[in-house]
């Protein structure tokens, strides 16, 4: 990846930078780009060489760290150039892999999400922002700002009956676009027998006739909301509907949801979404977080 732009930069204004993880993101976004090279050496390797001077000059650094593990060593090494050049560095990330290996269970285990933290509080960052953490347990590992997107969710939430929480870590983003789109809210406990196998039981009872939306912060196999959707339906609900940030859509998902009684799935692009179903609806994040960076 070469990412050239001529003429001076205008110190006043943001200059960004990104790895390839959030490419599809950032070439949407009307905010001067920094020069920088990242490529790989014949053998893999990857290499970072940032262009341009960026001495005490606030830059910004776009990037996630979903699979594969390249993404988090490209963002690591983008940091680590841009430290070097002594620039004043910002991160803000679409989707923050590793969020939900946040505690230890078994004995043995790595606890990855506190590793990453680690790694990412060396490079002394002056500003993390993340789309919807998965888990607030990385409040004591790193300090970042959680951003929920959800002025990108109330076109859709609003044209609901009913605005549910398919367990308590949705409760209060739930509860915010209800209140906001003036619709009821329900909400939904998950139980988890085995782990990405999950149970979902509804705690309110006046839901039949209704048109529900469903609210989480991402979807991963699907098992959560395809369970939700057939309890829903037993309890005579007219259409069941899904908002999620991040669309993971792993192994079968797609192809699961396909069959399942869910109508209409909407997910932002925080990831690049290659999953293609006439239920799958991508919302562009771009703006959005173009918008952060302008106002931070």
């Amino acid at each position: 990846m070469v990412q050239e732009i001529s003429g001076e930069m205008n110190m006043a204004k943001p200059i960004l930078f990104y790895t390839s993880s959030a490419k599809h993101i950032a070439e949407r976004m009307r905010i001067k780009k920094g020069r920088f090279v990242m490529k790989r050496f014949t053998d893999g390797e990857i290499y970072v060489r940032v262009l341009e001077n960026v001495r005490r000059k606030k830059v910004w650094v776009l990037a996630s760290t979903f699979s594969p593990a390249e993404n988090i060593l490209e963002l690591f090494f983008l940091l680590d150039a841009l430290k070097r050049g002594g620039a004043r560095v910002n991160l803000i990330m679409p989707y923050f892999g590793y969020a939900r290996q946040d505690r230890v269970v078994e004995n043995g285990e790595c606890l990855s999400s506190e590793v990453v933290c680690s790694l990412l509080r060396g490079f002394r960052l002056n500003k993390v922002l993340v789309i919807e953490m998965h888990s607030p347990r990385l409040k004591k590992f790193l300090k970042y700002e959680n951003i929920v997107p959800f002025e990108l969710f109330y076109p859709a939430a609003c044209r609901a009956d009913v605005v549910a929480a398919p367990d308590k870590g949705a409760v209060e983003v739930a509860k915010k676009i209800s209140r906001a789109c003036s619709v009821s809210f329900a909400g939904m406990e998950k139980i988890r027998p085995v782990k990405e196998k999950a149970r979902v039981t509804m705690k309110a009872d006046n839901v039949k006739g209704k048109r529900i939306m469903i609210i989480d912060d991402m979807i991963s196999t699907g098992g959560t909301i395809i369970e939700a959707g057939k309890m829903l339906k037993k309890r005579g609900v007219k259409e069941v509907s899904v908002v999620a940030t991040h669309g993971l859509f792993t192994g079968s998902a797609v192809k699961k949801l396909e069959k399942s009684p869910i109508k209409r799935i909407y997910v932002t692009n925080s990831i690049p979404q290659k999953a293609t179903s006439r239920k799958i609806k991508v919302i562009d994040i771009s703006g959005f977080v173009e918008g952060l960076i302008k106002k931070s």
